[in-house]
């Protein structure tokens, strides 16, 4: 991996340094681009790859922009220029697997501890929720503390998979487990949703586990929510052996007096869109939207990434098993960024680029 490269942030800890609001000003952040439509596309791997990763699992750009990867095995969280430099590495975080940030600059992160309980000889693991606060360590990553927000102690067999991030800094953690069975309460597979001081308010309703139609929850693995927009919606990809629909568009809808969650996309009306076509997904993983609402999917059954319009249609997707160009080896992790989608190729130990154009 490249040397650490300090110089080019300079201006942004003086900034910070200065800044006396308790809230990052957003209007001062670089704008990637406006929202437009992305036509027939032309993928084109970036080089050099980036390396020095053990298992990473979820790559996001934040919103400085930097970029932030999941260093799984490493056990920390590494920090990067959109160049592929590095700047810093976390404290010691135990497998972090879902990432996110925040308006605030703040990290939430999915991942586990060992603590050792009474009457026990060996450590316990559990799931966890984390924050790193950039804020109030001036971004630098280093020295930022990491505290636990959440974790359930009466469970450790329960884990976080995934997160992302509302407009008004609520954000939604995926929770799976073994526990599912139809009368139970609290089933371990959910959508949580947590306020904005991190208080866990409730599961998303009208989502149900271990069924076989439109939303249902199996094994959750990825979740993403539209950049741009004031809207209450996600994306979810999902794993499992019942699990039919296993990348589904999820929106609050109202009617009249009431709401209720809904697929954005209905089987029963639009049969043929790309998105619900029969074992087109094997082990999706990762999840992301780009700012025209374009959606993208990476798969490490299929060592695929896939494409799709905000409609549902399938354009230009690649993929194929190994390490070479335009291939992978169990990817779990995507992001967009201006045009370039950033992919943690997790079992080849690397980020891998592709810029996408339509100039050819």
């Amino acid at each position: 991996m490249k040397k650490y490269f300090f110089v080019s942030f300079v201006a942004l800890v003086l900034f910070f340094a200065a800044c006396k609001e308790s809230k990052y000003p957003l209007s001062s952040l670089p704008v990637a681009e406006t929202a437009k439509n992305i036509g027939d596309t032309v993928y084109i791997q970036q080089n050099p790859e980036w390396t020095g990763f053990n298992k990473p699992q979820a790559i996001i750009i934040g919103k400085e922009p930097l970029v932030y990867v999941a260093d799984t095995d490493n056990n920390r969280i590494v920090m990067m220029d959109i160049g592929g430099n590095v700047i810093g590495y976390s404290k010691y975080i135990k497998r972090p697997i879902g990432l996110a940030q925040d308006n605030r600059l703040r990290l939430i992160v999915c991942a586990e501890f060992d603590t050792l309980l009474s009457g026990h000889s060996v450590p316990t693991t559990f799931g966890a929720v984390y924050k790193i606060d950039l804020y109030d360590a001036r971004n630098n990553i280093s020295i930022a503390d990491i505290q636990r927000i959440y974790y359930e102690p009466g469970d450790s067999v329960r884990r976080f998979t995934a997160v992302a991030t509302l407009y008004d800094n609520q954000f939604y953690i995926t929770r799976v487990g073994t526990k599912n069975e139809p009368e139970r309460f609290d089933p371990d597979i959910a959508v949580m949703q947590f306020s904005s001081d991190d208080k866990f308010l409730s599961t998303i309703p009208d989502l149900t586990p271990d069924g076989t139609g439109i939303k249902s929850l199996h094994t959750l693995t990825g979740i993403a929510t539209v950049p741009t927009v004031k809207s209450v919606e996600f994306v979810i990809s999902q794993t499992g052996g019942k699990a039919q629909f296993k990348v589904q568009w999820i929106k609050l809808v109202s009617a009249g007096q009431t709401t209720n969650w809904e697929s954005k996309f209905n089987p029963q009306t639009d049969p043929d869109l790309d998105i619900f076509r029969l074992n087109h997904f094997n082990n999706p993983e990762g999840v992301a939207i780009d700012p025209s609402g374009n959606f993208y999917v990476v798969d490490a059954g299929k060592d695929s990434l896939f494409r799709f319009t905000t409609r549902g249609i399938e354009k230009y997707s690649f993929g194929g098993t190994g390490n070479g160009k335009e291939k992978f080896n169990k990817p779990h992790g995507v992001a967009y960024f201006d045009k370039i989608l950033y992919i943690a190729d997790t079992g080849n130990n690397r980020i891998v680029r592709f810029k996408l154009s339509t100039d050819f």
